[in-house]
């Protein structure tokens, strides 16, 4: 007796299933893909943020997609059961373009952020702040290549200025405070010792 047809259809797609089932998927990355935005599925939430891309069939943000935040802030991504994969972009309503690595739903790892005023961030982020090693770039082309902690620029690095005069020490909060060197382009004589708040001040501790 012969299988009727509709049962070897109903086996053909369960061995479909498994074997579909059983293929690894390799992780999305931002940059191999290109979309546009028209026509696709809009979400919007109680809290006033909006989704626009593809969805699984849970309504789990899973594909392409924007996310845009109440504040206006906008995340493009690649999504997979609601959570960003691989690189991602994010556009400030401030103007500030940040791309990048993500890290369970939080901009961590390394990425450069862009400044409307020409400004340039390349390094380390933890939980949206620039945390750890990284450069930042000018727009008048000064450059710190150094730590950083909670957006400042905290701990060791090199500071060269516009008129080429170069500090190597420590900062704090954005300026040298502890041990570092001075030296000046226009050949004047180095200031090394201590400095507090971006002030010179090794001469006075040493006639206390």
């Amino acid at each position: 007796m012969k299988t009727p047809s509709y049962f070897r259809w109903l086996l053909l797609c369960a061995v479909v299933c498994v074997l579909s089932g059983c293929a690894q998927r390799r992780a999305p990355n931002i940059d191999d893909f290109t979309w546009n935005t028209i026509g696709w599925e809009k979400l919007y939430y109680l809290d006033g943020s909006r989704y626009q891309g593809t969805f699984d069939r849970t309504f789990d943000r899973d594909g392409p997609g924007t996310y845009t935040y109440p504040n206006g802030d906008r995340l493009v991504a690649i999504f997979r059961d609601g959570m960003v994969v691989g690189r991602a972009t994010v556009l400030y309503a401030d103007g500030k373009k940040y791309v990048g690595e993500f890290r369970n739903n939080r901009l961590t790892g390394k990425g450069t952020l862009f400044f409307l005023n020409g400004d340039r961030y390349d390094g380390r982020f933890v939980n949206g702040r620039r945390t750890g090693r990284g450069i930042y770039t000018y727009g008048d082309g000064s450059q710190y290549n150094g730590e950083f902690y909670n957006d400042q620029m905290t701990g060791s690095g090199v500071m060269v200025h516009a008129n080429g005069d170069r500090y190597q020490g420590s900062f704090h909060e954005g300026n040298p405070h502890g041990l570092g060197r001075m030296e000046f382009s226009n050949d004047r004589t180095p200031l090394e010792g201590r400095w507090e708040h971006g002030d010179f001040v090794w001469p006075q501790q040493l006639r206390r």
